[in-house]
């Protein structure tokens, strides 16, 4: 008999990791839904780590995942030169979802999420599709206007859609958010114009959504589509009454702020007009800072409980508040650089989670003391580096040693003061340090994902302590020094 080759089997398959079960697993708490997100843009996870990630999230008691593949989908066709060199192939995406073991022990649901709108840079930044955009400088928003363009959408949905819905789709997210511009295109331009006085940019791309919905519910025989509210919420309550999709969409509203400031009262009411159903939309990492290296826990902790305290007052003006999709966004988008990866991110998800639980009761030091005992730990605080047990080596390892060093080069009294004593310790310890952090997180990313971010974290610290020592180097060579008085 062949033996099995154990890097297969702890490969095999993303997506049948999830069960098809429905969402509603939590029907007597706050949320009926607590998703969490997965932004697979940056930093994406190797398969090994991504498994250990969901079994995190099914111990957390959320109910299932958003699965944003961009390009780490292993596209074929005309899509094919758009995935990403990491992608993920079609066994390791397909046979996870039938595992039996992780189907039956996990009872999460997915919901895959494909750009149909705006964000579709991993897609109109390249030459081929260059003709494809609405705006030339700008590789973000398809021409709407254009069938080619739009076809291309739905060929994404398609692959995604067959993957996936065989093993059930109760939901399926559309994206359409941050659509900055759209409707300047020539075909979109003509469009308008052909379709009377009383058509407009925003004719166009509520139509477009109204269609591609439709396209998704046909191909996926009714699954509930979800989009993002920003785009909606700035389009005439008119035209998206006269096109039926609170029919069609669930607008998930998302707010990352402490505050919730972007959506006022008046903000909810306009969405109320025409959508009865609503998803509330918080973060765990990811929408602090678009460079940020360190997750601010209490930053996100606050997010979360604000979301509560704006569900309560805002569900009376619909008909229901489907549930919660906790996002951690791994890049501001395509083309922005990494932040908060997982391996920081995970305390921040296992406390969000717990709070979306808790709910109306408020009671959030039951919350943290659940999240220690998720991530195995003695005690949770937000805020510092002291949070984790020794279980979760990994956050410690990458986020303490880049903390060290930048103490040590903002700190150490021989780089402060005199440089020299220092010469023979750094010389031998920058690279092992280095070596650390690259160690762990090859474990858990892959190369591409290690370099750059040793690149954007570590690398630059490193660059000072390089400078200081060159210097260092300099004044030992010096045997004669100047005057005071120095001319600057």
């Amino acid at each position: 008999m062949k033996k099995e080759d154990p890097s297969v089997s702890s490969k095999s398959r993303i997506v049948q990791t999830f069960t098809v079960a429905g969402l509603s697993l939590f029907q007597d708490e706050f949320y009926e839904n607590i998703v969490v997100h997965f932004d697979l843009k940056g930093a994406p996870p190797r398969v090994s780590y991504f498994l250990d990630l969901l079994d995190i999230v099914a111990r957390s008691g959320a109910t299932g995942v958003l699965l944003e593949w961009e390009d780490m989908f292993p596209w074929t066709g005309q899509l094919a030169v758009a995935k990403s060199t990491d992608a993920y192939s079609l066994d390791e995406v397909i046979l996870a979802e039938g595992y039996t073991h992780h189907c039956r022990a996990l009872n999460l649901d997915v919901i895959p999420l494909v750009q149909t709108f705006g964000h579709l840079e991993w897609i109109l930044k390249l030459e081929q599709f260059r003709k494809y955009r609405e705006n030339d400088a700008y590789p973000q928003v398809i021409c709407l206007g254009d069938e080619e363009a739009v076809a291309i959408v739905r060929d994404a949905l398609k692959q995604v859609i067959d993957v996936h819905k065989e093993f059930g789709l109760n939901y399926f997210h559309i994206g359409a958010d941050e659509a900055f511009e759209f409707g300047v295109c020539t075909k979109s331009q003509e469009w308008i114009a052909s379709h009377g006085s009383g058509s407009s940019k925003q004719l166009l791309a509520l139509n477009h959504l109204k269609n591609i919905s439709q396209y998704v519910k046909q191909l996926t025989s009714g699954a509930t589509v979800l989009a993002w509210h920003d785009m909606l919420k700035d389009f005439d309550t008119r035209v998206i009454s006269q096109l039926e999709l609170g029919n069609l969409i669930e607008p998930v509203i998302w707010d990352y702020s402490e505050n919730i400031v972007t959506m006022p009262d008046s903000s909810f009411a306009q969405i109320a007009n025409n959508f009865p159903v609503v998803w509330a939309s918080s973060a765990f990492k990811g929408a602090n800072f678009p460079s940020a290296k360190y997750i601010d826990i209490r930053h996100y902790e606050t997010n979360n409980r604000a979301w509560i305290d704006t569900k309560i007052a805002q569900q009376e003006k619909f008909t229901k508040f489907h549930g919660i999709i906790i996002t951690g966004w791994q890049r501001y988008d395509h083309m922005a650089a990494i932040c908060e990866i997982w391996p920081m991110g995970t305390p921040s998800m296992v406390l969000n989670v717990q709070i979306a639980k808790m709910g109306a009761s408020k009671d959030y030091h039951v919350a943290r003391d659940r999240a220690a005992r998720v991530l195995g730990c003695r005690e949770f605080h937000v805020g510092g580096l002291d949070l984790i047990s020794n279980r979760c080596t990994n956050y410690r390892t990458a986020q303490q040693t880049i903390s060290y060093i930048e103490t040590e080069l903002e700190k150490n009294h021989h780089i402060m003061g005199w440089l020299s004593p220092y010469n023979m310790r750094y010389n031998y310890t920058q690279n092992w340090y280095v070596f650390t952090v690259e160690r762990e997180l090859s474990k858990l990313f892959f190369d591409n994902t290690v370099d750059e971010f040793i690149y954007l974290t570590i690398s630059p610290t490193i660059d000072r302590l390089q400078k200081y020592l060159d210097e260092v180097k300099r004044l030992s060579a010096l045997r004669v020094y100047p005057k005071r008085p120095f001319r600057i």
